[in-house]
Parts: C-alpha cells; structure tokens; sequence
C-alpha cells in the first residue's frame, strides 16, 4: 500500500516582532576594555534616550567609574 503525505499549504510569514536590543558598553580607563554597565536599550531609541551620569563598579580594575551617554558603545546583550 501506497503512503499518501499531507503537506500544508505555505503559510505567509508573519513580521517579526523582535526587539533589537544592546547592552551599553563603557570602555574602563585603567584597562581600555569594554565592560557590561548591566543596562540594556532598544537601538532605535538610544538616539533620543537621555542618559545621567551614572557609576558602575569595573569588572576589570574593581574600582568604580562613572560614565555619561557620551562614552557608551552600544553592544550585543550578553
């Protein structure tokens, strides 16, 4: 006997409805690597986001640093 297969019809994709997020990146000034403020934004908002200075301890030196929207890099979250 025979084996007869079903195949659905293509079903239209739908949009996606991810977020693009980033991690912010701050660049440590005793080590020059980028460290993980912990914050996370969606891309197309960082232009208009209005950031105060803030302070984060480094994970690389230990000692904490504060930073403004001026010395973040924008990153892939971790």
């Amino acid at each position: 006997m025979a084996r007869r297969f079903y195949f659905e019809p293509p079903r239209r994709r739908l949009k996606s409805t991810l977020v693009n997020m980033k991690s912010l990146l701050v660049r440590c000034p005793a080590t020059s690597k980028l460290t993980d403020t912990g914050q996370t934004i969606e891309e197309k908002l960082w232009s208009a986001a209005k950031v105060k200075a803030q302070k984060f301890t480094c994970a690389h030196c230990g000692k904490v640093h504060s930073w403004t929207k001026a010395d973040v890099i924008l990153g892939r979250p971790l």
